[in-house]
């Protein structure tokens, strides 16, 4: 053989390699995209939907670098009522209240004479307020590692699946603990978990003790901002920026309870508690165990409480989706804004009277309609679009995000996908991002219509 021969036998030789490297290993796609749907989902309570924008951009860089890299609602529309454990299970069913049956923080079962309630873990452990399948069964169901950090009774089973670690609430809502949670979070997406779950209570917990105006309010906005810059920080770090995808939102926002903003009326004051079985929350809203015959007689008597509207179970207005569960009871009051519902006297009060907390300065409870109600909803990582904002969602169309991006298939729900189908990336890639780390940068190797004229060249005019 001549030496062009060997040259070009040469040439060929290494065309051909190239082109069997090019071809699609289905090992390593798979793969790729078993990383690429891993999500972190980082719950911040009480986060109201205005908390980062009323601040400037500079005062809050990790916020300010995650929407700019990834997507925002304008805010979110929450549930009905407008507290902590039905939310939370919205977030993570995609379903109503009275269809999850987590109908309140305290509700009470009038079969079993059995009541729920947010400060009793015991209370809370039982079976039987768990039945709605949360998006962790499903993945685990789906042979996906799930982990959830600082989440109470997240070791209830849900037909008998339990996360693979589960830690429930032990730590107070510290910048520290925050990011050490984060911490913990990548070490177990680190190691192949698909979803991980974080609670942050920082802007409740400030919001309620001392207001939602209050310099404490944006000291824990600005600690959950440095967690939020801490876990970019990690994730370039630790080469997960296109790897893992993150969702923020939160079950509702906070306003002013504080004197001078707000009216107190007490429920003794207008309520005969003989009439009654039980009386169940205080503040915007209550839900009252009645008997039938009773029931026209407590309804007047109630209708007298001003800024307050009471509604017989039936005419709870249908898009509260308030209507159809056993711990829905007979009786509905719900506060205007600016209103107060003090807890009755009685012992069939719960929470009783000396557990409640009557001191807050801020609360939350009240109609989904009002605008210091509106939450937060923020995603970024390969699932998402870059620097692009929705309008208004729903909470329970959270739940698709989150299961559309594990690619798992979801359980039926409330959500409605046209609402947040544009917050995702299209399969070629997320435009208008741009990518930071190394991995991202390298093209997706591919044969070119270059790469085989080559081929073709080196078969076709190499001397024989």
């Amino acid at each position: 053989m001549g030496t062009m021969s060997c040259l070009c036998f040469v040439l060929m030789v290494l065309s051909l390699a190239a082109l069997v490297s090019s071809f699609p290993d289905h090992h390593t796609k798979d793969t790729h995209h078993n990383t690429r749907n891993q999500l972190l989902y980082i719950l911040m309570d009480g986060f109201r939907w205005d908390y980062v924008d009323r601040q400037p951009a500079s005062s809050l860089p990790g916020f300010t670098r995650f929407l700019q890299e990834g997507v925002r609602a304008r805010w979110t529309i929450p549930i009905f009522p407008t507290l902590s454990f039905p939310s939370w299970t919205t977030l993570v069913t995609g379903l109503y209240a009275e269809s999850h049956g987590v109908v309140g923080n305290y509700f009470y079962d009038p079969e079993d004479k059995d009541v729920f309630s947010q400060y009793d873990p015991e209370s809370m452990g039982k079976q039987k307020w768990w039945t709605a399948e949360k998006v962790w069964t499903t993945a685990e169901k789906a042979e996906l590692r799930t982990a959830l950090f600082t989440w109470e009774r997240c070791d209830v089973p849900i037909d008998g699946v339990t996360p693979t670690f589960c830690s429930r609430v032990t730590d107070k809502p510290t910048k520290q603990n925050f990011q050490r949670y984060i911490d913990r979070a990548l070490d177990k997406l680190s190691q192949g978990f698909s979803y991980v779950q974080i609670y942050a209570e920082h802007t409740d917990y400030a919001g309620h003790k001392k207001g939602a105006d209050s310099p404490e309010l944006t000291q824990a906005v600005k600690a959950l901002d440095d967690g939020v810059l801490h876990l970019l920080e990690q994730l370039r770090h630790r080469n997960l920026e296109d790897q893992v995808n993150i969702v923020i939102a939160s079950d509702h926002g906070m306003t002013s309870v504080a004197p001078g903003d707000v009216t107190l009326h007490e429920l003794d004051d207008f309520l005969d508690a003989s009439l009654v079985e039980k009386v169940v929350d205080y503040g915007a809203f209550v839900n009252i165990k009645v008997q039938q015959q009773n029931v026209d007689k407590v309804y007047e008597q109630l209708s007298k409480i001003p800024g307050v509207k009471a509604y017989r179970r039936e005419d709870v207005p249908q898009h509260y989706h308030y209507q159809h569960h056993k711990y829905i009871h007979e009786i509905i009051l719900i506060a205007e804004k600016g209103h107060f519902i003090l807890p009755s006297r009685s012992t069939k009060q719960v929470p009783a009277r000396e557990e409640a907390s009557l001191s807050d300065k801020g609360s939350h409870g009240y109609r989904p309609e009002e605008e210091d109600m509106r939450g937060i909803f923020f995603a970024k990582g390969p699932a998402f679009k870059c620097g692009w904002t929705l309008d208004p969602i729903h909470m329970v169309d959270i739940y698709q995000v989150m299961t559309h991006t594990l690619a798992i298939t979801p359980q039926p729900h409330n959500g409605t996908w046209a609402h947040v189908q544009g917050a995702l990336a299209q399969d070629e890639g997320r435009d208008g991002c741009t990518r930071t780390s190394a991995a991202a940068s390298s093209p997706t190797p591919g044969l070119s219509l270059f790469d085989l004229t080559a081929v073709l060249s080196s078969l076709l005019f190499c001397p024989i």
